[in-house]
């Protein structure tokens, strides 16, 4: 057998799993290099999940950091909270735009050359 094969661990597999009758069965060489090989991929995924569990532990810290910043952590207030701002914003912009329309009115001018006029701009 060529000596790649001997390192290659699907062939490693392949051997072990042979019938009993084939020539290569039970080669033990080749079953401690699969064994070998099975204990390296397992170090590797142990290293690799360690990583992934640092990570985590690391993106805990950070959300707990940002949350942290939050003048309210409760979403749903935050959202009534702008909810309620967006409302008394409209109601404010409807009484200014209703007094430029009285303006305009009184000038006898389109409502457009009162914008002009003040330092707002008619998406204001």
């Amino acid at each position: 057998m060529p000596a790649q094969e001997e390192n290659d661990p699907v062939e490693a597999r392949r051997i072990v799993t042979m019938r009993p009758n084939d020539p290569h069965h039970g080669s033990t060489a080749l079953v401690m290099q699969y064994a070998d090989s099975l204990v390296c991929s397992q170090a590797n995924i142990d290293l690799k999940i360690a990583a992934l569990e640092a990570q985590i532990e690391d993106t805990k810290v950070k959300l707990h950091g940002a949350a942290a910043k939050l003048k309210n952590p409760d979403p749903g207030q935050t959202v009534n909270n702008h909810i309620r701002l967006l409302r008394e914003y409209n109601h404010i912009r409807d009484i200014g735009t209703s007094l430029m329309a009285i303006i305009a009115s009184h000038r006898q001018v389109q409502l457009k050359r009162v914008y002009e006029d003040f330092p707002v701009d008619e998406k204001d």
